[in-house]
Formats: C-alpha cells, structure tokens, sequence
C-alpha cells in the first residue's frame, strides 16, 4: 500500500541537495576551502564564509606528541608516546570568525535519543580546571538536567542567518566521547575528557576518531555532508526496507499494559488492515510492563498466555510482532542480580553503578565485557528473537556506554560497541529500534533512532502542544540523519482527545515533517474512527521515507530544557514553521502560542484537501498542514 519513492535508492550517496538557504556574503551552501595542519594547529579559512585556527593540545600523564593526518571525510589526529602515557584527553582550541550581519547560534546536539538538540543563542560555559566547558548530558537518564547550551556532542554548527557556518563534527565515535564547547569567539572541540582514558606503552601509536571541520553558507547542507563522511566511514543498515507503519502500546496503557487489552487493540487493527481504502499497519509492539521485571525478561503474571503464543497470534493476524527491552540495565530485584553478584559496572570509586529512573526500581548496568553476562545477553536475545519477535525496540541503551569500571579495561564507547554488536547479531534479521541510545555511536546497528524524548507520560498522558512542539524542534535538529544513517523515529503519535481538529492536523503534520516511523499510540478500540482513518491515510503516508530539510533552521533559537514537561511550564522552544521534502511536499507547523504568518507553496493540503495557489498564509496554533504540488 505505500511506495518506496526511487529517490532513496541515492539517499545514503553524496550528492548536494539542490535548494539550499540564501545567503548574503558571497559564501557558498560548502566552502571548497579545505583544511591545513601546521604541526601544531589545524586551520581553515574562507574570506567569503569565515575563518578557525584551533591548537592542539593533548590532556596526558607522560609525554604524548599529536599530529592531524588526512582521511577520506575529515582529519585524523594520532597520538603518540615515547615513554609511554595515560591520555584524558585531548583538545582543539581557538579563535573562529563568521561572516554575516545576524547574531551567531549553535545548532547543538544532546548526547543521546532524549537529549535536547536544537539551535541556541550562544551562552557563557560552565568552565572545568582545564578551562574547557563542561558539557553534561552523558551519563545515566537523570544527566540530562546538567546539560548545557554552550556545548555540543558529536557535532556541532556555529552559524549566522544568511551568513557563514562552521562546523565541527567526529566522523565515527569509536574509542572516545567526543564535544563542542564555546566560549565568546573561541572554540573548542574535544575527544575523550570525560572519564574515556586511553593508556599508551612506550613507543605505542593510537589514531582517534577523525575530525570534520568545514565552512559553508547553509546549515543543512554542511549537516548533510557529515552524515555522507559518518555513513562512509561506518556503513549504516540497509534502508530498502520503508519506514514501518504500526501500533504500540505505550501511551496509552505505559506500564499498566496487560494481555487482555494488547489482544483488544490486535483485534481492532486487523479490522483496520482489512480496509482496502487505507494504509495497511505492519508493526504491533508491546512496549515496557510485560515482563516480570528488568532483567527477568519473561512474561509477567498479565501476560498468561506468555509471550511466545502472544508472538505467534500476532504474525497470525498479519503483522510483525514487536517487543520492548531495556537489555542494559537490571533490576536488583531480579533473580538475574540476586545470582550473579560480578556482572556489573562499578563507577571509580568501585561501587556499583545505579539508576531509579524516577524512583520505579533500582537498576545496575550490565558489564557487557564479562564472559558470562555477555553469554546470558545473547542467549536472552537469541530466544526471544526466536520467539518471533521480528520488530526490537532497545531502550534506555545509553547505559551500556557509561564510565565505569568493567572486567576488561575499555572506554565507556568500546564497550558500547561491543554490547550493540552483541544484540545485533543476536537479533538476526530483526528491525532494531535504538532508543535512549548514544546519536553518533549508534550508526549501523538499528534501522530507526528515537530522535527526541517521550511525547507524553504517565505524569501526562494525554497529548499536548508543548510536549509536540519538544518533538518537532528535535526533528528540525536531527533531521540530516534520515535516510543517511537509519530513518528518524519520532515518538508514537497520539491524537485522541483533548486535541482538537486543528491540533491534530498539527500532529500528523509533526509526523511527515520527521519522515519515518509511524507508530499509532491511543486506544484504537475507543478513538475515534475518522481520527484512525487519518493516521492511516495513503497519500499523507506516501510521502515518508524522503530526505528533507527544515527550512531557515538558524532563526529556530530555543531555550534548552530537561525535557518536554520543563517546557509546558517554561515554553521557550521554537520549532522551524516550514520543511521541505525532496519531492517538493511542503510541511507547516505551528507549535507556538499565537498564530503566525508563514509563505504557503501552493497545491493540495492532504490534511483538509484545500486547493490553493502561492502565497502567504495564516497558521493557527497548533495547526499543521501537508502541501503536494
């Protein structure tokens, strides 16, 4: 029922999209201006685009020399040691100019799925002893309330409106943590630093992940020729396959879920495949509340028929059976704790790492590095798998990447690598959804990533505008990942009451904007039914799997927050009002408070089916609208 549109077959290449933004100084969308090393800085320049000249300084115990090679897609700095050194980091840093007449921003990214990423004003940093900033947001779920807007992982995009952009991103994150920092017209970019230590014997030389640096008039297209430099250097999964169209039990049943209404909602969405006039669902997931506990990966006491006749009555019924893990943490309550009193990841200090995830358990991290927790991992994986779960939703996977003391002595990133590895190929053939996931160390295990946090919770079930408008501005921010290193999963979709009409158009709008996963999230036994047709309609559905664009996504300068509930109280997002698709469809948003005043492209709005030629237009808030030639 829905097309894979031929342009995908190139979404993965490099080709530079053609429409770019406008600028007025004479820089081009990418500078053809290349880097030079000099032995000791690394430097670029473009009169038309702006300038850096950053130094290399390496943070060791014993002497350590660096040097910046070449490298398809960026510049690789290799350390090296005489008589040998234990490295905490090490740091690029210098002066950075912009042409262009508007204020400069940071389009910045969060550490991972949940983290906030958008474009900000450029703030004072919180400064370490080694006078870099301190960026935050990279340990367990609660660091993400000490994130900070001067600082960026994995990338980051200094730019003005209409004028010249630098950008600074690790093309692969495979030994280290890797930030931006800024500080007035300085900058600095920085491998390791955060706990991620590297030892050197004598004579020993160690390459770190390369560097991308470049200049250009448009935010998008630099973006866009990082990710191409990332998926050449770490080939991402296939994408022949579209982004799946399913059900999933989250928010509307969170972790109350039980069999008798996951068997309810399968039935009603049978019905719904049977109309001939509608998009056919593929995926049904059951997200968290199933299990006995974490770590106890069994069918709970309301799942009676347990989960392997659960799997094969949902393939019966025609779709793809879908399952939610948290396969890095355990709870100290499980028996998978209780009888394995080693398997765990203990911070410097040697006490045990642990999360409460707001006070609902007491989580330990897995040491993935252990022999035997490894083989208990991909043995659990490997039954379920079996079972038939075909569609896996990891979550809360950050944990395997966090700093600490484990049985083989690795970075927190190498023993991320190797615990994906692992449920990669546990997983077989399965479509793995990686969420709470690290962005840039998560390229080529999963064919979808959450992109933004949750879209509701059990504090807030219901939709709201804020919690929409949270997604839309983290879409705009990571939208040059669609297509290049999986497709974007947005969060489910939940348009049931108490959203209006208007409200719902905005929501569904939301959804083609971000382009991928499409996940229906109420009740379908009690929404409303012309609310279920519109979430399964075939031209609106068409029109994902595309690469597109926020249009103007420097003038989207947000206040960064913990989370979408900090921003129903404090609304200080800004998501872009307009994206464009690479088949000319055309998406406007307006999560604001007010209605605002946007250029319409003209065509059909496949929300209400006006027709209407070019021109400006009145969106009201909380409205969306779908344009198609």
């Amino acid at each position: 029922m829905r097309r894979l549109l031929p342009l995908l077959l190139c979404a993965c290449g490099g080709d530079e999209p053609a429409k770019t933004t406008p600028d007025t100084t004479g820089c081009a969308p990418i500078s053809s201006a290349t880097a030079t090393w000099d032995g000791a800085a690394l430097s670029i320049s473009d009169p038309a685009c702006g300038s850096a000249v950053l130094d290399a300084r390496v943070l060791a115990d014993g002497d350590v020399t660096v040097s910046f090679e070449p490298v398809d897609g960026g510049w690789q700095p290799v350390l090296t040691s005489a008589g040998g050194a234990v490295v905490d980091g090490l740091v690029l840093e210098g002066a950075y100019t912009l042409t262009g007449e508007a204020e400069p921003v940071m389009w910045r990214q969060g550490f991972q799925s949940w983290s906030w990423s958008g474009v900000t004003s450029l703030v004072a940093p919180n400064l370490d002893d080694e006078g870099l900033a301190i960026p935050g947001g990279d340990g367990d779920g609660f660091s993400s309330l000490e994130d900070h807007a001067a600082t960026s992982w994995w990338v980051a995009l200094l730019g003005r409106d209409l004028g010249g952009s630098l950008i600074l991103g690790e093309v692969g994150a495979t030994r280290t943590r890797f930030f931006v920092g800024i500080d007035g017209d300085r900058v600095h970019a920085v491998w390791g630093h955060r706990g991620d230590t590297l030892t050197l014997a004598a004579g020993e030389r160690i390459a770190l992940d390369p560097l991308f640096f470049s200049l250009g008039s448009d935010p998008n297209a630099l973006h866009e020729a990082y990710a191409n430099a990332v998926s050449a250097r770490t080939p991402p999964r296939s994408l022949d396959r579209p982004p799946p169209v399913g059900w999933a039990t989250w928010y509307q049943y969170y972790s109350d879920v039980n069999e008798e209404d996951v068997r309810l909602n399968l039935d009603e969405l049978a019905v719904l495949a049977e109309d001939t006039s509608l998009v056919v669902p593929e995926v049904f997931q059951i997200d968290d509340g199933w299990q006995v506990r974490w770590g106890d990966w069994t069918a709970g006491e309301d799942f009676p028929s347990g989960m392997a006749a659960l799997a094969q009555d949902i393939a019966a019924a025609g779709f793809t059976p879908g399952l939610w893990l948290a396969p890095l943490y355990v709870s100290r309550d499980s028996e998978t704790y209780q009888n394995h009193p080693d398997w765990w990841v203990r911070d410097l200090d040697g006490a045990e790492l642990a999360f409460s995830n707001l006070n609902t358990d007491d989580y330990a991290v897995l040491d993935i590095t252990h022999p035997d927790a490894a083989a208990w991992l991909e043995q659990t994986i490997t039954d379920i798998a079996a079972q038939g779960w075909t569609y896996l939703k990891y979550d809360f996977l950050y944990a395997g990447a966090q700093v600490g003391l484990r049985q083989e002595d690795i970075t927190g990133i190498e023993a991320y690598h190797r615990a994906m590895t692992l449920l990669r190929e546990a997983s077989g053939d399965a479509w793995i959804l990686a969420c709470g996931a690290p962005l840039l160390p998560s390229v080529g295990y999963a064919e979808s990533f959450r992109t933004g946090s949750d879209i509701a919770f059990e504090s807030n079930r219901d939709p709201e505008r804020a919690f929409y408008r949270w997604q839309a501005r983290a879409t705009a921010a990571r939208r040059f990942t669609h297509g290049r290193w999986w497709w974007m999963d947005p969060d489910q979709l939940i348009i049931r009451d108490p959203f209006d009409a208007s409200e719902v158009r905005g929501a569904l709008a939301s959804g083609v904007a971000a382009g991928g996963t499409w996940m229906l999230g109420d009740d379908l036994t009690a929404l409303e039914d012309d609310r279920r047709r519109a979430l399964l309609d075939p031209a609106l559905l068409a029109t994902l799997g595309q690469p597109g664009r926020p249009e103007r996504p420097l003038l989207a300068v947000s206040g960064l927050d913990a989370g979408p509930v900090i921003e129903l109280a404090i609304p200080n997002d800004v998501a872009p009002t307009t994206f464009t698709l690479d088949d000319g469809t055309v998406v406007l948003l307006n999560f604001g408070e007010e209605a605002v005043e946007v250029d319409g492209p003209g065509g059909v709005n496949l929300l209400t089916g006006e027709a209407a030629s070019a021109g400006r237009r009145v969106l009201e808030a909380g409205d969306g609208e779908v344009w198609v030639p």
